[in-house]
């Protein structure tokens, strides 16, 4: 299964989402499922901002490997789930490969519903916060990975 997170720069929100599921599915021992992530208006190979890597390490999660990607159709096609941080994400998704409509769905799904904010250019708490909502939506996306394996 190939899991595809998407944001808008690739720096904040995506790849600390991915590297969540990334620290679970390994927590957990669970194999055979590849995590990635891309942003709608990314520029190639930009390393996750400061303040996300920071984020992640007090989470004991290493980011600071990561660059960012620019969303392609392969990578959508390549997907099995897609999935966006607002609704604006998840719509722009479907107009680069129509036959993923099916296969997009919102990270605030797994939660309460509410899209994960931008917090770029935001001081250290509000990306804590952006975290704390993705902690729980990734928790809750994980557990019906682990229901399925």
């Amino acid at each position: 299964m190939n899991i595809l997170f998407v944001c808008t720069g690739n720096t904040c929100r995506s790849p600390m989402a991915e590297g969540y599921l990334r620290y679970l599915l390994k927590r957990n021992g669970i194999e055979g499922i590849n995590v990635s992530s891309a942003g709608t208006f990314a520029a190639e190979g930009i390393p996750p901002s400061s303040h996300s890597v920071q984020v992640m390490q007090e989470t004991g999660i290493d980011i600071s490997g990561t660059s960012s990607t620019q969303i392609t159709p392969a990578l959508v096609n390549d997907a099995d789930l897609v999935i966006a941080m607002t609704p604006s994400h998840k719509h722009d998704i479907p107009a680069m490969s129509p036959p993923a409509e099916d296969k997009v769905k919102l990270l605030g799904e797994y939660s309460d519903g509410t899209p994960i904010s931008d917090p770029f250019g935001g001081n250290i708490e509000i990306y804590r916060q952006c975290f704390a909502s993705i902690k729980k939506a990734i928790e809750n996306l994980f557990e019906d990975i682990a229901e399925k394996n």
